[in-house]
């Protein structure tokens, strides 16, 4: 279960930030890097829905406690009018919408109109719809969830483009990529301490309870990832619009030590959302 949402947060998120990316940068990119992009995008939504796929089977054979579950007709139906199944149902629609962004030169809306119902998916279940009134909190993880999506689903494409050689590109780019992060970083932040902190009985329930301490972990990791994120916006980024080359070797590195980082959070979260709970 916990592999399977891993990998559903690590398709659909990746796909919605890198619709994202292709949007606000697609004037700003080279042709070859554009058809990586789009085959980065087509990867990323083969695994969301083999991971959506493979986490309702999942939660078929967790209420029969059989491994024959995963294939019991009945439970797969069961599971499927549940809302692990409607939110699937909403995410596939959302996956759909942005396998638009795979052709030609269309226009971008409908893909983007899909990034963000894919990557909200996830709010429509969880811990926060125990709450008596779940509304705001689940607003809260929806706009948390949007801006994991834009951070963690432009690192791909970030790397591919920090490889193309072109340094003024390369420059342009990230620079944009940078002025649009700082805002939206910021608002994951908080939507996601405010969720916690309605969720959480206590401030010392984060280090008494297994809750607390799975998301100190995660907190630890997103904050290297940060520090990451600044060095490469505030030593880095100055370099490559001075045209030196071995800050893009360095920018290239950095993002690939922040994809490491942000699996780790992701398969953190899918155990947080797992086998553990406020």
């Amino acid at each position: 279960m916990v592999l399977a949402k891993a990998l559903t947060y690590g398709g659909t998120l990746g796909a919605a930030g890198a619709v994202g990316f292709l949007t606000y940068s697609r004037q700003l990119l080279e042709t070859a890097v554009l058809r990586r992009i789009r085959r980065l995008i087509g990867a990323h939504l083969v695994v969301a829905v083999l991971g959506t796929g493979a986490t309702i089977c999942a939660v078929a054979n967790s209420m029969s406690g059989d491994a024959r579950g995963m294939f019991d007709p009945d439970l797969l139906a069961l599971t499927l009018s549940s809302g692990a199944g409607l939110a699937s149902g909403v995410r596939l629609a959302g996956v759909l919408l942005m396998a638009s962004a795979l052709v030609g030169r269309p226009p971008l809306l409908a893909a983007c109109s899909g990034a963000v119902v894919a990557a909200t998916s996830f709010a429509w279940i969880g811990h926060v719809h125990a709450l008596k009134v779940p509304v705001l909190p689940s607003a809260l993880i929806g706009m948390h969830l949007m801006g994991a999506a834009f951070w963690i689903g432009a690192l791909g494409p970030l790397y591919l483009v920090a490889g193309c050689g072109d340094l003024p590109r390369i420059a342009r780019t990230t620079v944009r990529f940078g002025a649009i992060a700082l805002g939206v970083v910021g608002v994951l932040l908080l939507a996601g301490g405010v969720s916690l902190v309605m969720l959480l009985p206590s401030v010392s329930a984060l280090w008494s309870e297994a809750y607390g301490r799975l998301f100190l972990g995660k907190l630890g990791v997103v904050s290297v990832l940060l520090m990451l994120a600044a060095l490469n916006h505030w030593r880095l980024t100055p370099r490559l619009v001075a045209h030196d080359e071995r800050a893009a070797t360095s920018l290239r590195r950095s993002i690939g030590i922040e994809l490491v980082l942000a699996a780790i959070v992701l398969a953190v979260t899918a155990t947080l959302t797992t086998v553990t709970g406020p």
